[in-house]
């Protein structure tokens, strides 16, 4: 019998290609994969009876109480964050484990050495093995995953980062209990409410940003990227205010992945700090970021030091003009390269391969067992596996009322609906990942 993985998925607008990618990886080493939402944690034993299963945090009491039912039937556990580059100490010792350090883990996949010594320094003994893989989905600024680009005219890519502002317009209690496990835990998060109307302001700042943006030269082409965990509604609702003259030169793309946007774009520009500079770094794009108002959570001026800088709606012009000449980023070249290496293991394009190998050599010597499943897993089983036939979410559910009654609350089942995989999602990004490496082992044995 193969060994099985199941790849829990969070948020398929972020993290669905990564996980195809490695699942290739995986199969090629003669493993069968499962790639399922995360919602369905608890299915996946009695659907899959797998031999590892890959989340990709353990925050909650209710994930680590489940490592400890895995771990009693030889499953194995591991953690590959969504996010690793931590540069809030307490932030750091809190998605190390430290206050959930009781769970079983038997690999934890780390993007840099701050997050291994911060996990193996409070380990106790519960967390077998700690690796440091780089940053797995960073390996689609390489070839024969990271697309080219395709128009000649200067392209601007803006990208948005205020996932906290949308709870400012949301039911309180959601915010309460997307907090909850952090508030006392960690000092940043403790006024949360502050955070999100911080979040708020800033938001509403970047706007004038924008509308600088309508008025820049109309040979300028640039795409409205908004955080895939931000409520989109706002930017749609600017963007259908724009003229049909205006549209043809600032697209906003809500769908496409960032590692798709990115390699078409000549520059990027973010707001405060965000991942998205260090992947425009990667991709070899000049950077700029947008001041708004500082918060420590929310900006790190040692960054800034990394970049070119606006402040002022007026002044974006005369930035993106500089960005675009090739020798604006010449002084930050160092200290970029220094950064790469330090938080993400000097990405080259081979973090999913070397995370497949340390999968594989740990399955080898595997041996769960599956007998004893409750009534309670078998049902969840079932109802995972009937909703994936009909290629349906596994928390859809059409007698939800709240459309009707609570539309607030509708809109956030909703959101969670439209961040999770479906087969037919999988299926799409099995078959793309396929066809790319297939071509790349074409191309190398005709050069041979």
């Amino acid at each position: 019998m193969k060994p099985r993985i199941v790849i829990l998925v969070d948020n398929k607008k972020r993290d669905l290609p990564g996980s195809a990618l490695l699942a290739y990886y995986l199969e090629q080493h003669g493993i069968e994969v499962f790639l399922e939402p995360l919602e369905a944690w608890r299915a996946c034993l009695a659907a899959h009876k797998p031999h590892m299963i890959l989340f990709n945090h353990l925050l909650g009491s209710h994930l680590v109480k489940y490592t400890q039912e895995l771990h009693a039937r030889g499953i194995l556990v591991g953690v590959l964050p969504n996010e690793g580059i931590l540069y809030d100490k307490e932030v750091l010792e809190f998605n190390a484990a430290k206050f959930h350090n009781h769970a079983h883990v038997d690999y934890f996949f780390v993007w840099n050495q701050a997050h291994k010594d911060a996990i193996e320094s409070g380990n106790d003994g519960s967390i077998r093995h700690v690796e440091i893989v780089g940053v797995p989905r960073f390996d689609f600024y390489f070839p024969p995953l990271a697309p080219k680009k395709t128009s000649s005219s200067p392209t601007i890519l803006v990208c948005t980062n205020f996932v906290f502002a949308q709870y400012a317009d949301k039911d309180p209690s959601v915010a309460n209990k997307l907090f909850a496990p952090w508030k006392e835990r960690v000092s940043s998060y403790r006024d949360y409410w502050k955070l999100i109307h911080t979040n708020h302001r800033s938001r509403k700042k970047f706007f004038e940003f924008l509308e600088s943006i309508r008025n820049s030269p109309k040979e300028y082409r640039f795409i409205l990227k908004p955080h895939p965990g931000e409520d989109h509604e706002i930017y749609k609702r600017w963007y259908l205010k724009l003229s049909e003259e205006e549209k043809q030169r600032i697209r906003l793309d809500t769908e496409s992945y960032i590692w798709e946007l990115i390699p078409q774009c000549d520059v990027e520009i973010a707001c405060e700090t965000c991942t998205t500079t260090l992947e425009s770094w990667i991709a070899g794009k000049p950077t700029i970021e947008l001041l708004l108002e500082k918060d420590p959570l929310f900006y790190h001026e040692f960054l800034s030091h990394m970049t070119l800088t606006c402040e002022i709606p007026s002044v974006l012009r005369n930035t993106i003009d500089q960005a675009l000449d090739g020798n604006s980023e010449k002084p930050f070249e160092s200290a970029r390269r220094e950064h790469l290496s330090k938080w993400c293991d000097t990405p080259s394009g081979h973090s999913t391969e070397k995370l497949a190998q340390i999968i594989f050599r740990a399955l080898q010597d595997t041996h769960p067992s599956f007998s004893g499943i409750d009534w309670n897993h078998q049902r969840k089983g079932f109802k995972l596996k009937l909703l994936s036939k009909l290629d349906l979410p596994y928390n859809y559910n059409p007698f939800s009322l709240s459309k009707f009654f609570n539309p607030k609350k509708y809109r956030e089942k909703q959101r969670i609906t439209e961040k999770n995989i479906r087969p037919s999602d999988v299926k799409k990004w099995k078959e793309k990942i396929n066809t790319l490496m297939t071509k790349l082992e074409k191309d190398s044995l005709s050069e041979s």
